[in-house]
């Protein structure tokens, strides 16, 4: 059973980049958490890693990371990832991990 799956791209023509990134949450069938990620350049094969841990916690904690990396993607690549699907039943993630605000709304929390 699904608990969790987000899709990400990040495209930018200009540039060259065109991204994505999916993330899977699930149990399989002994109980075992187990996080999916398959990344890579649109319309190719990817990459794809799996995490397995013990509890919901822990792929919940798996998910929150890598999207926080995702989140920082304008600073590192150039380019934001956006969201294309997001199926989160259970409030796994706060979107605002997920879409990182811009420079000028930092400057209004800020000042």
């Amino acid at each position: 059973m699904q608990v969790f799956r987000a899709t990400l791209e990040a495209r930018d023509p200009s540039k060259g980049c065109f991204r994505a990134y999916q993330l899977e949450a699930y149990q399989d069938l002994f109980g075992t958490w187990v996080v999916d990620i398959s990344y890579g350049r649109i319309g190719t094969l990817g990459r794809h890693v799996r995490f397995s841990v013990m509890d919901e916690e822990g792929a919940r904690q798996c998910v929150t990371e890598r999207l926080k990396r995702r989140a920082s993607a304008r600073r590192r690549i150039g380019v934001p990832y956006r969201i294309c699907e997001l199926v989160d039943p259970q409030n796994w993630i706060n979107l605002s991990i997920a879409t990182p605000p811009s420079p000028a709304d930092r400057q209004r929390v800020v000042a």
